[in-house]
């Protein structure tokens, strides 16, 4: 009798702790399942020139089922679509207010803003608020565009947020992006790039485009 009572105590302990260890599973499973990243499809963001950019993404690449096959991060970059109503190469410029080499860039974008005018449109995208607790965001950003006399529209709508966790965040600031006239991904630069390297790349690409 007495190793039947044990045995009887054994089976509902083991019983107790498999339901438990399940509805942990069900909830790591759900986690994952909710973590799982957004596709964007026409998220529209405002720059202050008032124009819109529509953001769609390409779904990423199922990735390898092969355990011993290390999968790469993907560069959600390349996978979006950035269209306007111009066709014209497009620069998005992430920064933060408080980078020095994102402040230190922008005379050079400046310069070539005014070297291609409307064949190719600038937008700075300031991220703040993304990476940090900021009071009165459009405030600093109103006094940083007067501090550094930037004619580059701006967007800060709240639509950023959607675009930024799409990304899983970004490596660094200044991040670069270029994306062509139907809105398709060239190329990207992280870091103080020289104007020059950037100037001969849209060069590059407009010459391309009129080539077509």
């Amino acid at each position: 009798m007495k190793w039947i009572g044990v045995g009887i105590i054994l089976g509902l302990c083991l019983g107790f702790f498999g339901c438990e260890k399940d509805d942990r599973q069900k909830g790591q499973e759900q986690t994952i399942l909710e973590q799982k990243p957004e596709i964007l499809e026409n998220l529209a963001l405002q720059s202050s020139d008032g124009t819109i950019l529509t953001i769609n993404q390409i779904p990423p690449k199922e990735q390898s089922n092969f355990k011993n096959i290390e999968p790469k991060k993907e560069n959600i970059l390349k996978n979006l679509i950035i269209t306007t109503d111009k066709e014209n190469l497009k620069i998005l410029v992430f920064f933060t207010t408080w980078c020095d080499p994102c402040k230190g860039i922008l005379p050079h974008l400046e310069n070539l803003k005014k070297q291609f005018g409307e064949q190719i449109s600038f937008y700075g995208i300031p991220i703040d608020d993304l990476v940090g607790e900021v009071e009165n965001f459009k405030g600093i950003m109103q006094i940083f565009n007067e501090e550094n006399t930037t004619t580059i529209p701006m967007i800060l709508d709240e639509n950023r947020s959607k675009l930024f966790r799409a990304l899983n965040g970004i490596e660094g600031v200044p991040l670069l992006v270029l994306y062509d006239e139907k809105g398709r991904y060239i190329i990207h630069y992280l870091g103080a790039i020289p104007e020059e390297m950037i100037e001969f790349d849209l060069s590059q690409n407009l010459a391309k485009i009129k080539a077509r």
